[in-house]
């Protein structure tokens, strides 16, 4: 290794919103299932590997309270087994399918023998604790890092009351501590950042939208601190944001944030220089790590990335009952029943040659920059779910990093730790959403969802204020508020992913806002009836936290 490698620090978002108990196919407890057995246990498996080997500081894994409250599920996890029981069943049905070509029913043996080594990786991860206290042996070996989450992923840059925002990461926090020593770190929900003043309006007219979808809200209440503020109060020393932040920051030009941008070679004193390293918030301290998206895009973007190679599995070609996805990209103007067969040797090759290719690309962007750092960050789901070669992948890239003598990886605290910035940055309003702005959250379809959930918080204030209402009750209504407060559930809506589900899931939410708040305005409180009964033993929110943001007359 020379004396000043470049470093790479990959960071994965492991998130899901609290789905158990919300429904089972095709959205809720299946989307979990999906995304537990297919990405985030071949990804695991991949970084226990490589730990074995004697690797270190592989990578930052970011882990939502909501996910770690599920995988802590000894009732999911037996589902998951069964999930992936059935899945070896299915791949059987496919080897004798007598509607599909050879092409297609050769494969059942390749998916059969996938799920089987699944399923036994997933009964010895149960048996040493689950995925949780694999993730905390990782961290506690150095191997990784885990970043803490606000509990129940709120989009926190559009909050107007501090007190919630308080609630969402004293309570985040507090969970992540429940399970692993925590190193400071966390993932902003959304990577959507605020700076002081004025919180924009979601439940508003905005005052225009430009030609992205990006609006420009009304500003409501009094001024407000900018989020570091809360980071600092809570023991956050670092966290990441979208790049463009960054570069906007240090006074880059506008630009189509949906296409990879072109790296600027050193020597330059550009704004995108800002990215390979971290800053400094405005006058805090907390530390701000933004990807560099002319790196990250080439694995995952709006409008490209590997995923979408003709030889990788399609992910939307499902072939019907019986059968497994079992067929390529092909070409991505074709319809799904148009796509060839996969074939799963030549997939492979293609994850090793893209390996060679990110690193390669990494490797350019780091030339004349001794010490300098990118930041490729991806949703987990991305390996595996959505991308199926793409743990084979991750494990290609980390390995020829370790190989390279130029090159290292590192985690964010450990970049934090050994290398502290001097550069501060006041930080434009900003998240990783489409054009970078508010545009994925915030927009006609979806002001009915702010106006539901602004409802659902002046009701619970009213009706909690003075302390009202059996603890029970309190607790269930804070915990309601908090799951409604999800940043996935307006995403869902303007990005199309199963609308129904969100729209389902709000109303539900705030339905049982209302008839909480009824039981403790009407009684009797006694009563033994109703759902919060039920609930007290999923794995949800912290209430305590929640009950005095909403009520803060019952703090101390």
């Amino acid at each position: 290794m020379t004396s000043d490698p470049g470093e790479l620090a990959l960071v994965l978002h492991t998130h899901l919103p609290h789905l158990a108990g919300h429904g089972v196919w095709p959205v809720g407890e299946e989307w979990l299932l999906q995304a537990w057995g297919t990405s985030w246990l071949p990804v695991t498996r991949t970084l226990e590997r490589l730990g074995a080997a004697g690797h270190r500081e592989l990578l930052t894994l970011s882990v939502s309270p909501t996910t770690a409250w599920q995988l802590a599920d000894a009732r999911l996890a037996d589902e998951l087994a069964s999930w992936l029981a059935a899945a070896m069943w299915r791949s059987e049905e496919q080897r004798w399918h007598h509607l599909m070509g050879t092409e297609v029913t050769s494969l059942g043996p390749h998916w059969w023998r996938h799920y089987r080594d699944l399923g036994e990786y997933h009964g010895d991860v149960q048996s040493r604790g689950g995925l949780l206290a694999v993730w905390d042996a990782l961290a506690r070996a150095g191997i990784i890092e885990l970043l803490a989450g606000p509990a129940t992923h709120p989009y926190l840059s559009l909050e107007p009351d501090p007190a919630m925002i308080d609630a969402q990461l004293a309570s985040g926090i507090a969970a992540h501590r429940a399970w692993t020593r925590w190193t400071g770190g966390l993932w902003p929900p959304e990577l959507s950042y605020r700076p002081a003043g004025r919180v924009g309006d979601p439940t508003r007219p905005p005052r225009r939208v430009d030609a992205d979808g990006t609006p420009d809200l009304e500003r409501c209440g009094a001024e407000r601190e900018g989020l570091e503020s809360h980071y600092a109060r809570h023991g956050v020393t670092h966290v990441l944001v979208d790049g463009p932040t960054l570069v906007r920051a240090a006074g880059g030009a506008e630009r189509d944030w949906t296409h990879r941008p072109e790296p600027v070679p050193a020597g330059h004193d550009a704004p995108e220089e800002v990215l390979h390293d971290g800053v400094r918030i405005g006058d805090s301290e907390v530390i701000a790590f933004g990807r560099d998206l002319s790196v990250a895009y080439h694995v995952w973007s709006p409008t490209e990335g590997y995923p979408g190679d003709a030889w990788y599995l399609d992910h939307y070609a499902t072939g019907g009952f019986g059968v497994h996805r079992s067929w390529r990209v092909t070409d991505r103007s074709l319809p799904p029943d148009a796509k060839a067969p996969y074939v799963p040797e030549r997939a492979e090759a293609r994850a090793v040659e893209h390996a060679a290719h990110f690193v390669d690309v990494t490797r350019a962007a780091l030339r004349g920059r001794p010490g300098g750092l990118v930041v490729a960050a991806y949703d987990t789901e991305l390996l595996g779910h959505w991308w199926h070669e793409g743990p084979a992948w991750l494990g290609h890239v980390l390995e020829r990093v370790a190989a390279a003598p130029d090159l290292r990886t590192t985690t964010l605290a450990s970049r934090a730790e050994r290398r502290p910035p001097d550069r501060r940055l006041h930080l434009p309003e900003s998240s990783w959403g489409y054009a970078k702005g508010h545009a994925s959250w915030v927009t006609e379809e979806t002001r009915p969802v702010w106006e539901t959930l602004r409802e659902s918080v002046d009701l619970a204030r009213r009706t909690l204020a003075g302390g009202r209402g059996r603890a029970a009750l309190r607790d269930e209504v804070a915990r309601e508020v908090a799951l409604l407060q999800a940043s996935d559930w307006p995403f869902m809506l303007t990005r199309g992913r199963s609308p129904g589900y969100a729209l389902d899931r709000i109303s539900r939410h705030a339905a049982e806002v209302r008839r909480l708040c009824a039981e403790i305005e009407h009684g009797p409180e006694d009563a033994g009836r109703g759902s919060h009964d039920r609930k007290t033993a999923l794995p949800v929110p912290d209430p305590v936290a929640f009950v005095d943001a909403l009520d803060p007359g019952s703090a101390g």
